[in-house]
């Protein structure tokens, strides 16, 4: 029977995309170092915008610590946009530690 994909489930898989874009990239021997992680950092980006055949897009939006608005005011510096009172109607949010659990497998 179908059901929807947990959060986990949606994380690891795009942890997983990744992680095959890396070894792609790394094993791509007609292209120079920068060439190489421009590669990477565009596939990457495709995958978050939903241009892979693998995963739908994601949504990818400021998440700025609740002091930081008033940090940069007293600064006379611009800030970020919150989004604190959409966290909860998000579903799957698969944010968070993604970079502590890229290499853990």
């Amino acid at each position: 029977m179908s059901r929807e994909f947990t959060t986990e489930e949606v994380r690891e898989q795009f942890l997983e995309a990744v992680r095959a874009r890396i070894i792609d990239w790394s094993n791509n021997n007609r292209r120079n170092e920068k060439e190489k992680l421009e590669g990477l950092a565009f596939s990457i980006l495709s995958l978050i915008d939903g241009e892979s055949i693998d995963l739908p897009g994601f949504i990818l939006a400021p998440a700025p610590n609740s002091e930081d608005k008033q940090y940069y005011i007293k600064r006379n510096k611009n800030w970020y946009p919150e989004n604190h009172e959409i966290e909860d109607k998000i579903k799957c949010d698969i944010t968070g530690c993604l970079h502590d659990r890229l290499f853990n497998k």
